[in-house]
């Protein structure tokens, strides 16, 4: 899961309940989204052109991109470093970020506010499983609290799916999941 901010036409992705390398409150990704005629020197992305079929379902010839920069890390948030990756607008509900170098997306959608609840309870009994913390009688009802702030108050929690056990490994000890 993940929480969306904006300073200026930067998106700012911070993790919102994090994993074995990349943890909570940590930037996952970044974008730069400047209306696409020029950034600076570089040129604008071209949109992503769809099949007729794709087309029909998503109600768009071309999803836009934008160019980011992506964090990974090894095990343990060993080793951070952020590399080149585009967000990649699919329709008005969702979107995706892709690590291009090592070609890892991942799809993002907003949850409901059930979803969200049942995402920061596994999040939280998972870190209590590994002893890093112990869970008080309020833990819960401050996380209930919290998820109804990004879903209420900022509407820009979004939901960071990924139901896959698959992991890639680089050379440098990096791993993906």
């Amino acid at each position: 899961m993940i929480n969306v901010t904006y300073i200026g036409d930067t998106l700012i992705a911070t993790k919102v309940t994090g994993d074995k390398n990349v943890p909570k409150n940590e930037i996952t990704f970044t974008a730069d989204l400047r209306p696409s005629f020029h950034r600076g020197s570089e040129k604008a992305l071209s949109p992503i052109e769809l099949s007729s079929t794709a087309s029909k379902q998503w109600g768009t010839r071309g999803l836009m991109r934008y160019p980011g920069k992506g964090q990974v890390a090894a095990e343990g948030y060993v080793n951070a470093k952020f590399m080149e990756g585009q967000l990649i607008m699919v329709g008005e509900e969702y979107f995706s970020f892709a690590w291009v170098p090592i070609g890892y997306q991942i799809f993002f959608g907003r949850p409901s506010a059930e979803l969200t609840l049942k995402m920061l309870k596994k999040a939280e009994e998972s870190t209590v499983a590994k002893g890093r913390i112990s869970l008080a009688t309020g833990d819960l009802e401050s996380m209930r609290r919290y998820a109804l702030k990004c879903l209420e108050a900022t509407d820009l929690c979004w939901l960071e799916e990924d139901d896959s056990d698959d992991e890639i490994s680089l050379d440098d000890g990096l791993h993906f999941q």
